[in-house]
């Protein structure tokens, strides 16, 4: 009942303001155009942009896979205006409002504007830089140095140059390509170890089937290997065997609670993501020599105390996208006690990944598509 009720009101939201929007869209337009605009084929534009991205996610079992892809990319951009339109034009319409006001409360001193045309003008120009600037942040990763110090013996090593990258959402919006520039990136860094903290489908595995991405996922060169972890949007326990089969075709160790020893020197443990039922950490490490260096992979950066109770030594996650669109830190640096960078608890310490890619709206503002490059430097 909760349920119907929660859906209903979202979908009442959603499609308010998916109209507010197109109602000043179209007073802007009726403004500016000399001739005004049929309001069927408007409505209908402003009807496809505000349901391409449900039909795209809803629709996968029956739409052909392009016609999915062509929505989520329509209504991805869409979502840019919901985030950033919507509140922009509530802000306008109070300033008109007190303009109005203004006028009536001192006749002649305010001069007659046209605010429809000037204020639209203006906040479509805002947009489109945001727009472009994000897009542009979205599309070029910067790669994040850390390095830390384990003072513990790692066999043979002293040191490991490990490339971490999460929150790739491959699927309906990011493809094949961006995948193929990615891969090339990581092996520029030279990696020892390659960590996928999650995320890496962006729930449909059609595409990344389709496109055969798993095939260019193995092109990631790591001599120590490449392991991978569960994020809430991958797989459930009903989608494990095949999405553990992709990982397995890519050349990837996929660790849900479980741990592997690497050239009996290290240990690489994964968790299963949070969202779905998984043993505690002290379970996941029965086994583990502590005396060897613990690395933990945990898609979400929650519940750090765990990791210190447990003697963990480096934990990596992903997941907060660092808000990805402004004012999302507002809220990411509230929910989580780090939501990006290095924190050290007692002796653990912790490194969260911005992410690379995106959900949803396919701009980044206020953060940036990540890789990140971790030197572990271990005892003499």
């Amino acid at each position: 009942m909760y349920l119907y009720l929660f859906i209903a009101l979202f979908l009442a939201l959603y499609g308010g303001i998916g109209f507010y929007i197109g109602l000043r869209g179209a007073e802007w337009l009726a403004a500016v155009l000399p001739r005004p605009v049929p309001p069927a084929p408007y409505w209908a534009a402003v009807l496809l942009l505000a349901t391409a991205f449900p039909l795209a996610r809803v629709g996968g079992a029956w739409l052909p896979l392009w016609v999915s892809e062509a929505l989520a990319r329509i209504g991805a951009w869409w979502m840019t205006a919901l985030v950033y339109l919507f509140p922009a034009l509530l802000l306008v319409d109070v300033a008109r409002l007190m303009y109005r006001g203004a006028r009536l409360l001192a006749p002649g001193v305010f001069p007659p504007l046209n605010l429809v045309k000037v204020t639209g003008a203006v906040l479509l120009a805002a947009y489109a830089a945001v727009v472009i600037y994000g897009a542009w942040a979205a599309r070029s990763p910067v790669v994040t140095r850390y390095e830390v110090t384990i003072p513990k013996h790692a066999g043979k090593y002293r040191e490991l140059n490990v490339v971490l990258v999460s929150d790739t959402h491959l699927g309906l919006i990011i493809g094949r390509g961006r995948l193929e520039r990615l891969v090339a990136d990581v092996n520029r860094l030279g990696p020892d170890l390659v960590l996928l903290a999650g995320d890496i489908i962006d729930d449909d595995f059609r595409p990344f089937q389709a496109r055969q991405m798993a095939g260019v996922l193995r092109g990631l060169d790591a001599p120590l290997g490449v392991y991978s972890v569960l994020g809430n949007h991958d797989a459930g326990s009903d989608d494990l065997p095949m999405f553990r089969a992709a990982m397995a075709e890519a050349g990837i160790r996929l660790l849900v609670d479980e741990w592997v020893a690497v050239d009996d020197a290290f240990y690489v443990v994964g968790r299963n993501d949070r969202s779905h039922q998984r043993a505690s950490l002290q379970d996941v490490l029965h086994g583990v020599d502590p005396s060897r260096p613990i690395l933990v992979m945990d898609h979400q950066p929650d519940r750090l105390e765990e990791a210190v109770a447990a003697g963990v030594d480096l934990q990596v996650s992903g997941h907060t996208h660092r808000g990805q669109v402004w004012p999302g830190r507002l809220i990411t640096d509230r929910i989580f006690e780090v939501d990006w960078g290095y924190l050290r608890k007692g002796n653990t310490q912790f490194i969260v990944s911005q992410g690379w890619g995106t959900w949803g709206p396919p701009i980044r503002v206020g953060s940036r598509s990540e890789i990140v490059q971790i030197t572990i430097r271990f005892a003499q």
